[in-house]
């Protein structure tokens, strides 16, 4: 489990993550919030009303369940290793956890980088597979007041039309 923790902090604090949006993230055993690695039955169970057949992972409200077999594996179109989309799953999940949504259109542009937003484990759509936050997604995450943990019934966010960055 410490190893888990060091490894969201490092991913999550990067400098090329949601810090840029300005947030910090750090281990707090008190906290209100959970970052869980699990089994895939455990993830379904974590995860209703949401379906995850135990495949994918979620965020359902406070609590962050990231599948044990996307975390060893990834998933067979991600072409970048098992590190890179690791970088992707956390990334992706605590962007739902700080309000983050799936963009629609999902990939805009063929052949740019993905929207770490979009779901990339479910396939790329022509896009390149990015652990990282675009720069219209900080703008989306950096707006105030933020809806921490929401549930996970929301609309899709719309993307920009300007996608050069």
């Amino acid at each position: 489990m410490e190893k888990l923790a060091a490894e969201a902090l490092a991913i999550l604090n990067d400098s090329r993550g949601w810090g840029q949006a300005g947030f910090r993230f750090v281990a707090d055993p008190d906290g209100p919030y959970r970052v869980v690695l699990a089994e895939g039955d455990d993830v379904d169970r974590l995860c209703l009303p949401l379906e995850t057949f135990g495949t994918v992972s979620c965020q359902n409200g406070p609590v962050v369940a990231l599948n044990a077999d996307r975390w060893r594996t990834a998933v067979d179109h991600w072409v970048l290793g098992v590190e890179t989309y690791r970088g992707y799953l956390v990334n992706h999940e605590v962007g739902h956890l700080i309000g983050q949504r799936h963009p629609r259109p999902r990939c805009p542009v063929a052949g740019r980088p993905a929207g770490v937003m979009e779901q990339q484990t479910a396939g790329l759509e022509g896009c390149v597979g990015n652990p990282w936050p675009r720069a219209w997604e900080l703008d989306y995450a950096a707006r105030r007041p933020v809806v921490y943990a929401p549930l996970p019934a929301w609309a899709p966010d719309p993307v920009p039309t300007n996608l050069e960055s």
